[in-house]
């Protein structure tokens, strides 16, 4: 369960156990909000596993820097919505690094209802980078934990999700020939739209098929290889110089 708990209002949102889902697609999930004013509960069978895949990793990728501007997500089936509010410098935008070491804000914005109908008012939680980033792990673990029983053992193709520069959880699509990668690996890719050639953390495998992808697997970039344990040891030292410089 994903939690926390803000002034004495106590917030969850839960991807119930297996068996709750329907033909691989739909997750159930539950939303808890209680404190003194407030006792709201909702399950929902309605949350496309593709949507709550993207917020986990939307999230990962938000603290890693990834977004310079204001961002939202809309669950309008789940009567969720998401905004992610990076750091700025008097509304301008700052580098990915500057993103990275200042505070950034994540709000939920949550349409309270009960399984057929609108019950009034929308509940709306902030959270700051130390929160988000548990809510996001917890999150993610119990995603894939939930999913587990769902995963294909063999598939036409074996989806990667890997994070660049040593932040992990982002999740960017690749595809193994090989079929070899497994999720702790550190791997040789060529990343982003200048095609630079580097090491990535591998977060996470899938086996798959054409209907059931993460990426489009035609267009998707192949891991080149593993990397060596002496080219990871190069790699992460010289990620702690460049850090360094930046103190």
């Amino acid at each position: 369960m994903a939690a926390l708990e803000q002034n004495g209002t106590e917030f969850s949102f839960s991807v119930l156990p297996l068996g709750v889902f329907a033909k691989d697609t739909y997750a159930q999930t539950e939303i808890r909000i209680h404190n003194e004013y407030v006792s709201y509960q909702n399950t929902d069978k309605k949350f496309l596993r593709e949507e709550l895949e993207n917020w986990i990793f939307s999230m990962f990728r938000f603290l890693a820097g990834g977004y310079g501007k204001e961002r939202s997500l809309s669950f309008e089936n789940v009567g969720l919505a998401v905004d992610f509010y990076p750091y700025t410098e008097n509304g301008k935008e700052v580098s990915r690094e500057e993103r990275r070491r200042h505070d950034c804000a994540m709000v939920l914005r949550i349409l309270m209802r009960s399984a057929t109908s609108f019950l009034g008012g929308v509940y709306s939680i902030i959270l700051h980078r130390e929160e988000i980033a548990r809510f996001a792990a917890s999150l993610r673990e119990e995603y894939y934990a939930a999913f587990a029983r769902f995963e294909k053992k063999k598939g036409k193709y074996l989806c990667v999700g890997v994070s660049p520069q040593g932040y992990k959880g982002c999740n960017y699509w690749y595809v193994d020939v090989s079929k070899t990668t497994k999720a702790g690996d550190y791997v040789w890719v060529y990343m982003g739209r200048r095609n630079t050639r580097q090491i990535v953390y591998v977060d996470s495998v899938r086996f798959c098929g054409d209907d059931d992808a993460p990426c489009d697997t035609n267009n998707t970039k192949r891991i080149l290889c593993k990397a060596t344990e002496e080219e990871v040891k190069d790699w992460k030292q010289s990620l702690e110089k460049e850090r360094e410089k930046c103190l």
